[in-house]
């Protein structure tokens, strides 16, 4: 660039060769002696390694076998990638729009192992995982006799795309690539926008039409996965029968996928739609209908209170001193359940901790609708040409819209958790947690888990939520390794904080558990260290506070709500200093008579 920079300057400088001292005309097309030297050796170079020019080509994403709505009948949509439960219940939301449906089992390190074969390294742990466990499954249904080109024809996967600073947009490439080197090339993987609304159909004849109704199933199997996860996981460490908890589950999932399967797609009146057909009217009247009959729908509710009384049966011993770990980091790292995250959530428990889980969709979204907002209020008064009262009336319909379905959202969230008996904590506020975490990182990061990460550690912290944060993601992962070198600064700031990040790959188990094992020392000494307090505290005893338990087993259900107290975190402190304040609050001779026995 210097040298064509200075031959230009010398050649539009000396005198024309007419001999009357004027500068050339200034053209595009006058060029140095020199610039054309250079131009030549730069070609020569090109051809000589092979970078011609003429030889680009630019990405073009493949070109597959559309997957059209003739081909529903004998088509088969698989999905995975999450929890059992989620992909359960997705199943099941899928299933009753109409399509043949299929959850993949559950990873395993057979499919870490495929993946890994099958694709590049360096990708995502997510990613091998995932697409090594549907290569899998091809696989075994081409031993069960089926044809490499019946299977292609006759299949399809969906998952969700996106495009960011990490590797979430390199997937649907790694999932072709790995099909395509398994035999499979041709195998149609279908993605939809994680940020592109509720409504991402085409208006074509599509196999998988991804409108309202489909995206209101998957909210509402969502909704019901992550909040069954966490009831779940907050139990299981209380356990009197070794996998009771799981067994009813697994029976609670059975019954939410046959009436999640069973349900109809609402669809208004058609009285109501005559009124509005062919208007600007018709398509949001028809939008607003479907979303405040789920809204308004009990058959969710009524599920989990079916799922809450089967859970209430459950034997459980709350008086277990456990430590509570928070799991938080990459959102699938965090959520399956096996060898991709090492298995951590089984791990925890058989070293005597109760785990707990976020809601992922709640979140997300939650999340999602926050930074709308904010984007809205960034742009307020960049008019780009529209009229001052147009461009006013558009910012508060959009946020006006947005707030609305926040409240929406809020509410679908407590109705779940009331349905379970309300001993789960409440969603926490978007604003609140972008003020917790904007001393430490800027929020309008918007890659990965953002600020959320950050926040969530602190506020669980000082609410006394947790003993233990565990930070778990897969390997390189950018966002949360970004955010763990932040969180350093955090557990400075905040004294007592045990905060431990640690990545999942695949292989390196034992060195992984040896480190949570070494946090979990200090965790264990804080849950124990409260019970002491608290016995020492009150004017029961331990065996008092049984005794009473067992005479009102209904205290000791999973449903049941114990008050937090502040500054006690774990659940068998909490519920000793709640069995006392029940003593207390008796007559004054059953309490005597009880203290002199």
């Amino acid at each position: 660039m210097l040298i064509r920079h200075r031959a230009a300057h010398h050649g539009a400088n000396r005198a024309h060769p007419s001999g009357n001292g004027k500068r050339p005309p200034s053209t595009g097309g006058t060029r140095s002696s020199a610039q054309v030297r250079i131009e030549r050796k730069r070609r020569e170079l090109e051809r000589e390694h092979g970078l011609s020019r003429d030889s680009f080509e630019h990405f073009q994403r493949p070109i597959e076998q559309p997957f059209t709505a003739s081909q529903r009948q004998h088509t088969t949509i698989l999905l995975g990638g999450l929890s059992p439960c989620h992909d359960k219940l997705v199943e099941a939301a899928v299933q009753s729009l109409g399509y043949h449906c299929k959850a993949l089992p559950n990873v395993t390190m057979d499919s870490y192992t495929v993946g890994r074969h099958f694709t590049d390294h360096g990708l995502c742990n997510p990613t091998y995982f995932t697409v090594g466990n549907l290569v899998t499954y091809l696989q075994d249904l081409e031993s069960k006799g089926m044809s490499r080109q019946e299977i292609i024809d006759s299949h399809v996967f969906v998952t969700a795309g996106s495009c960011g600073t990490c590797r979430f947009g390199m997937y649907e490439a790694a999932y072709r690539l790995a099909l395509g080197n398994a035999g499979f090339r041709g195998f149609r993987v279908l993605t939809f926008g994680t940020n592109d609304g509720l409504d991402q159909s085409t208006g074509e004849a599509v196999g998988l039409d991804m409108n309202l109704d489909f995206f209101l199933g998957l909210f509402t199997a969502f909704g019901l996965a992550d909040v069954l996860n966490q009831f779940k996981y907050r139990i299981r460490a209380y356990e009197v029968v070794p996998g009771s908890v799981d067994e009813v589950v697994d029976r609670v999932v059975s019954d939410l996928h046959r009436m999640l399967k069973d349900r109809e797609c609402y669809e208004l009146a058609d009285h109501w739609t005559r009124i509005f057909l062919r208007t600007p009217l018709e398509t949001p009247i028809r939008y607003a209908a479907k979303i405040l009959h789920v809204a308004r729908s009990d058959e969710i509710t009524d599920g989990m209170k079916a799922a809450r009384s089967a859970l209430d049966q459950i034997e459980l011993d709350p008086f277990r001193v456990r430590p509570i770990v928070k799991i938080t980091g990459e959102f699938w790292a965090q959520t399956t359940q096996g060898p991709g995250n090492f298995d951590i959530h089984r791990f925890l428990e058989r070293e005597g901790a109760e785990v707990y889980v976020d809601r992922i969709l709640f979140t997300r979204l939650m999340w999602e609708l926050h930074q709308g907002k904010s984007k809205a209020r960034d742009r307020l008064g960049l008019r780009d040409g529209d009229s001052r009262i147009r461009h006013y009336g558009d910012y508060y319909r959009k946020v006006g819209l947005l707030t609305l379905a926040e409240r929406m959202l809020r509410r679908e969230n407590e109705r779940l958790l009331a349905a379970l008996g309300g001993s789960l904590h409440s969603m926490v506020p978007q604003a609140e947690m972008e003020r917790i975490a904007r001393p430490y990182w800027n929020w309008r990061t918007t890659s990965g888990e953002s600020h959320l990460e950050i926040a969530e550690n602190i506020y669980d912290h000082t609410h006394d939520l947790c003993h233990m944060v565990l930070s778990v993601k897969p390997f390189g992962c950018m966002p949360s390794t970004q955010s763990d070198g932040v969180q350093t600064w955090v557990v400075e700031d905040y004294p007592g904080m045990i905060f431990l990040p640690i990545e999942t790959s695949g292989d390196g188990e034992v060195m992984a558990h040896s480190r949570v094992q070494m946090a979990l020392g200090p965790a264990r000494a804080k849950a124990r260290r409260e019970m002491d307090d608290v016995l020492s505290d009150i004017r029961w005893t331990l065996n008092d506070l049984k005794a009473y338990a067992d005479d009102h087993p209904h205290i000791k259900r999973a449903s049941y709500s114990v008050p937090h107290h502040p500054g006690i975190v774990g659940r068998a402190a909490n519920f000793a200093y709640h069995v006392s304040e029940l003593l207390d609050a008796r007559p004054a001779s059953s309490s005597m008579a009880a203290g002199r026995a």
